[in-house]
């Protein structure tokens, strides 16, 4: 694969691939379009992983990949990547801070065993253009980071099935207010009710777009619309 520089598009998903990611892949200099998810993909991901800074989508999710995050994501400048999943692995550890996905539309760390605290420096300056975030089913602790809901373009985070505390921050970016259409907090440690700020964002009370709110039955208020008689 690495004797292939001007390689555009390397698509093996589905395929029942074994082994390990190969050595060649981290040479394709001009690869945009890496899909290697849904396939059987043992090992760890190499910090080479950050050669493919031309990138625009990088899926390597839904195979049994091990260990650590490398570090250095992003650091190789100028760095594309638009979409990057390792969603259903096994990798652990903690996602780093410092990684440096500014053009960022999605990312997906969903479904692996990743603990430690979710990074302070997601955040509107670092990730300007950021849609949607899953962090769902792994061992986030910690609280929701308040810059979270000063992100002006997303539209979904995920953070339900870890064991965060605290509560949902409700001081809200204006323009955020009318991007988001989907917030998943439940099956956490959450104590605090939801912020009638949270909740005034009913797409059917006709200001805002917000469609659905996962959090758990005992921090839904009785006045809640969007969580009353769907909560957790």
């Amino acid at each position: 694969v690495g004797s292939l520089p001007h390689l555009n598009k390397l698509d093996l998903s589905v395929n029942e691939v074994g082994g390990t990611i190969p050595e060649g892949v981290y040479r394709l200099k001009r690869l945009r379009h890496l899909f290697l998810n849904n396939n059987k993909i043992q090992g760890t991901i190499s910090p080479q992983l950050d050669n493919l800074n031309e990138a625009e989508q990088i899926y390597l999710g839904q195979n049994e990949l091990t260990g650590a995050l490398p570090s250095n994501l992003g650091t190789n400048r100028p760095n594309n990547w638009r979409f990057f999943s390792v969603h259903e692995n096994k990798l652990t550890g903690p996602i780093h801070e410092g990684m440096k996905l500014k053009n960022a539309y999605m990312l997906d760390f969903s479904r692996n065993q990743f603990f430690g605290t979710i990074p302070n420096d997601i955040e509107h300056e670092n990730y300007s253009t950021l849609r949607l975030l899953y962090l769902d089913h792994n061992l986030l602790t910690g609280t929701i980071p308040a810059s979270l809901m000063q992100m002006r373009k997303m539209k979904g985070m995920f953070l339900n099935d870890n064991l965060l505390e605290g509560m949902i921050p409700y001081i809200i970016d204006d323009e955020q207010k009318v991007n988001l259409l989907t917030i998943r907090v439940q099956n956490n440690k959450l104590t605090t009710p939801v912020a009638s700020a949270i909740c005034n964002l009913d797409v059917n009370l006709g200001d805002y777009e917000l469609v659905e709110l996962g959090v758990d039955c005992e921090i839904c208020p009785d006045d809640c619309s969007l969580c009353k008689g769907r909560c957790y």
